[in-house]
């Protein structure tokens, strides 16, 4: 199956590496990177920093449709203020492994990136809850089980 063409997605990924194995440990959760694809493309943040590159499916990857109430306009709008900004290294060492709330402007890891951008798209009446949580305090695997508690994950695509 093919992902839809304007339809936003969220991607999750089990680890394959030991820094991927020591995540997902860590955060108890079987998740240890997440990104958004739209079109094609995937919307993501790494250590290299915030990007866009082309979609390739990979077999460890779980891909569930966003809620349709999520403005993809806002987000992409969004994404490209950010596109080029650093990497969070604080805010990862400090929120996932120390449990301290830290993080730096125009800097994102993966899942902080995620809910900032899902926040921003999302209609102002459906977020009170989503919108007061501090995003450097979600992992990947927190971010996926918040999403579908918050009714915002479609269905589960099969690739």
């Amino acid at each position: 199956m093919q992902l839809e063409r304007d339809k936003l997605y969220i991607s999750f990924h089990k680890p394959k590496s030991l820094i991927g194995f020591l995540i997902s440990l860590r955060t108890l959760g079987k998740y240890s990177h997440c990104e958004l694809i739209y079109n094609d493309y995937v919307y993501y943040s790494n250590p290299g920093g915030i990007r866009v590159k082309p979609f390739v499916y990979k077999d460890n990857m779980d891909i569930y449709e966003l809620d349709e109430n999520i403005e993809i306009s806002i987000v992409l709008e969004e994404f490209k203020k950010l596109k080029g900004k650093g990497y969070d290294y604080l805010a990862i060492l400090f929120s996932q492994l120390f449990e301290i709330g830290i993080e730096k402007k125009n800097k994102y890891f993966c899942s902080e990136l995620c809910l900032f951008l899902i926040n921003k798209g999302l209609d102002e009446s459906l977020t009170y809850n989503l919108k007061t949580l501090k995003a450097n305090q979600f992992s990947p695997s927190k971010l996926f089980k918040y999403l579908k508690f918050m009714e915002l994950l479609g269905r589960k695509v099969e690739m």
